[in-house]
């Protein structure tokens, strides 16, 4: 995991999200809405960047591309936040989606939408057994998204032989 360049950003604009509910529609016109969590979610920050040198921007690339576009988590630098109380500064973000740049000749102007990652993370170690080298890695990252099922790769494993995998949340809460 590595810290967002420490580049300030001309503005940011931060969305607070909502909370995880749901809406049906009844035939006597009147919705009826369903709350899921006790928490709120989606919340999402968007740092704008004008007359970035090209120095600069390839800073803001390179970190897209270190952090596996929007897979890997990150922070921000606390400088960033200049002592306002927005989020806490340890919290992680993610990239909603790839940088969006507007090239002005010698500068740059670049968008960048993140998500704030609030929440229980959830820890999967992938325990080797019988491996000699480094039998357990813990992995703070999302292996796995979308719908089931998701199936296990074992590239060359013998197929005879009975395997176990175990995905426990742990503590996880709604």
């Amino acid at each position: 995991m590595t810290a967002f360049p420490e580049l300030l950003p001309s503005r940011f604009q931060y969305d607070l999200g909502g909370l995880n509910v749901s809406t049906e529609r009844t035939l006597v016109g009147a919705p009826v809405l369903f709350r899921h969590s006790l928490r709120q979610s989606n919340y999402r920050l968007t740092l704008t960047y004008e007359n970035l040198l090209e120095s600069e921007a390839t800073l803001i690339r390179n970190h897209y591309v270190n952090s596996a576009g929007s897979h890997a988590t990150f922070t921000l630098p606390i400088a960033f936040w200049g002592g306002a109380d927005v989020i806490p500064a340890s919290s992680l973000l993610r990239y909603e989606s790839e940088p969006r740049e507007t090239q002005r000749g010698v500068y740059t102007d670049i968008t960048v939408d993140l998500v704030v990652v609030i929440g229980n993370f959830l820890r999967f170690s992938l325990l080797g057994e019988t491996a000699e080298v480094g039998s357990e890695e813990t992995v703070t990252s999302y292996p796995m998204s979308g719908t089931g099922p998701f199936i296990l790769e074992g590239g060359d494993a013998d197929l005879s032989v009975a395997a176990t995998l175990i995905i426990q949340g742990g503590g996880a809460e709604s």
